[in-house]
């Protein structure tokens, strides 16, 4: 399984785990000029918008680490697109990361709430 497959099957492992654990998924994979969010959701009246990071193994660190402060404010901008085009700078916001491993044949999900500003 190459990088790209691992993600996409790392970013379905990440919407079922989320809607588990009580997020209301609003939109997967928004893109904007500003680049990319995997998952928009709700929860607890937070727009949370949600990095997955996926890994075959923790060689080289475990996946959240892998979200660099470039990453971060990419991120930002887009979450601050996503608010302004759709009128929601009233409402209180968060970024989460899943972060997924594979261990032998299973996988790991973790959420990592306000993983960062």
């Amino acid at each position: 399984m190459d990088n790209h497959e691992i993600g996409k099957r790392g970013e379905l492992l990440a919407q079922k785990y989320v809607k588990e654990v009580g997020y209301e998924i609003i939109e997967v994979n928004y893109r904007c000029k500003f680049g990319e969010v995997d998952i928009i959701a709700s929860k607890d009246d937070y727009i949370v918008f949600i990095e997955v990071k996926t890994r075959n193994n923790s060689n080289y660190g475990l996946p959240y680490e892998s979200v660099s402060a470039a990453k971060q404010e990419k991120i930002r901008r887009v979450a601050a697109n996503y608010l302004s085009t759709n009128n929601l700078f009233q409402k209180d916001c968060r970024f989460d990361v899943v972060s997924i491993e594979k261990i032998g044949m299973d996988y790991t999900c973790e959420i990592i709430q306000d993983a960062f500003y």
